[in-house]
């Protein structure tokens, strides 16, 4: 799993932070980072697709602020019933994050399932608490900042025996929510605790998603998705960019495991057409116990050197990367009275790079949807699939090998004990239709295929569940005495394996999640 980011994406990022900074680009300030809730995603795709917010939706969080700015491009006045109704929920949904702090309690049986984007991770109960943005300016510097708190049971759900605190612990605390901006000169410099999601797909990103506890770290983001008015960038239409260094929060799984790892993201996306849009995305595993370490060995990883290590190399591997692109493309709209308004998406993350020059990912594994919407807007249906076994390509000929796992970090593409990608882990391929009624704020989804590895966690020392795979889950949001109420449930079964604590053959996770704002 080692591999470069295309010598462009590096290249783009200096080259955006040189025109940010010498352009007069649209800059909105420090603010929280913001990733919506499923039907508020559902909504700011639709409003991108309908009436052409000048927003990109595969990459989450955005600044808050930046979504907001977008919002604003469409007039209320002059929006039709359906775009009014969107936008209202997404501003509603917004002014919450901001301006109202939260106290949730998620009471959960101990289960293992499939996450997709929006759900909680956690194989059990967890409860959380976090406080209002807070906001600060001082001429054209500007400053926001976030408290989050948050208990839960352990995510690792193929761990039995527990001991002390920490990553080891059985109930586990964490930061999660927080987040600290200082905003100047059109980009957020922040250090944060929170949960990425980077690809156009709804039930898997094959590169960084929601199965994983948050990532805290530190590190520089665009503070808006505008077109740039420089005449280098301008092509790229909205864009967002996003770099962060994370420490992991890895329990012992292995002997002699590079505990403690540090985590490096990138991604940069853009829509330069309206019906078009693309991102870049680069993860990498550098350091930890018993690994080259410092800041030359990072600057290494950074730049992709000392990677692919062979038996006579001089030198040991600097890294574990994985890096690669994702599109989404939408149906030119005369076919919207037969397939409603539709879309297609594609996600490629590489293990390996070739070329001395410029080093391109390959051996990728791959995701492939189609989605549509229908009934102004209110409904969504979708067919995903998600393969992550290396060279999964249609027209790859070598055989295939499963991804997420190697050599040098022995707890695999994880954090926490979990998968940091696909909850379907390595070498697995897996179907999934889901549908979702925005306006109940209900969602269907139903699951097949098959886990080579393991489902949700990672314990190389163990048989764990796995095999053919057949699943659905479902949820619905109530508002009751000012509180939302969700229900959950979700049954997963598996044929083949050992069971351990909360991951089994057979998956039967009910929940309930209470959400009160304060």
């Amino acid at each position: 799993m080692r591999n470069s980011l295309p010598l462009a994406c590096l290249t783009g990022f200096f080259i955006s932070l040189g025109q940010a900074q010498a352009q007069p680009t649209p800059q909105t300030g420090a603010s929280v980072p913001y990733t919506p809730s499923w039907t508020a995603r559902h909504y700011l795709q639709w409003l991108g697709d309908h009436a052409s917010l000048p927003l990109t939706g595969s990459h989450w969080p955005l600044p808050a602020a930046a979504v907001r700015q977008a919002l604003e491009k469409i007039a209320p006045a002059a929006a039709q019933a359906d775009v009014q109704t969107a936008r209202d929920f997404v501003l509603k949904e917004l002014d919450m994050a901001q301006n109202q702090g939260r106290a949730q309690l998620h009471l959960r049986s101990e289960s293992e399932a499939l996450n997709g984007y929006g759900e909680n991770y956690t194989p059990g109960s967890s409860a959380q608490l976090s406080s209002a943005e807070l906001r600060r300016s001082w001429g054209n510097v500007s400053a926001a900042g976030r408290l989050g708190a948050r208990l839960e049971a352990s995510p690792n759900s193929l761990q039995s025996q527990f001991s002390g605190v920490g990553t080891e612990g059985e109930f586990q605390g964490r930061l999660d929510g927080s987040a600290a901006v200082l905003g100047f000169g059109g980009w957020n410099v922040q250090a944060f605790s929170h949960r990425q999601w980077w690809g156009p797909g709804w039930q898997s990103s094959l590169i960084n998603g929601h199965n994983n506890p948050s990532w805290t770290g530190a590190g520089i983001q665009r503070d808006s998705v505008a077109p740039s008015d420089s005449a280098w960038l301008s092509w790229m239409g909205p864009w967002n960019l996003d770099v962060f260094v994370a420490k992991a929060q890895d329990p012992r799984v292995v002997a002699q495991q590079p505990q403690g790892f540090l985590f490096s993201g990138m991604r940069l996306t853009m829509k330069p057409q309206p019906w078009l849009e693309v991102g870049l995305s680069r993860g990498l595993q550098t350091g930890g116990a018993g690994r080259p370490s410092g800041a030359m060995n990072f600057a290494k990883s950074f730049l992709g050197q000392e990677v692919n290590k062979n038996p006579e190399d001089p030198f040991t591997d600097s890294s574990g990367q994985i890096a690669g692109y994702d599109l989404r493309a939408r149906c030119p709209k005369s076919w919207s009275g037969m397939l409603g308004s539709c879309a297609a998406y594609t996600q490629w993350m590489g293990e390996d790079a070739a070329g001395s020059v410029i080093p391109l990912p390959f051996k990728f594994m791959s995701l492939w949807g189609v989605e549509s919407t229908y009934g102004q807007g209110q409904y969504r249906v979708f067919a995903e699939w998600a393969n992550t076994n290396a060279y999964s390509l249609p027209w790859d000929t070598k055989e295939r090998f499963p991804g997420y796992v190697n050599g040098v970090y022995s707890q695999g593409y994880t954090q926490g004990g979990r998968w940091a990608g696909s909850a379907q882990g390595s070498g697995s391929e897996i179907l999934t239709v889901g549908w979702m009624d925005a306006a109940r704020q209900r969602m269907v989804k139903v699951h097949a295929g098959k886990v080579n590895t393991s489902l949700g966690a990672y314990d190389p020392r163990v048989s764990a569940p796995r095999g053919d795979l057949w699943g659905l889950s479902a949820s619905q949001v109530f508002s009751w005495m000012g509180m939302r109420l969700t229900p959950e449930l979700a049954y997963t079964e598996l044929s083949e394996g050992q069971e351990q604590r909360a991951n089994k053959r057979q998956n039967l996770r009910v929940g309930l999640v209470m959400a009160v704002p304060l």
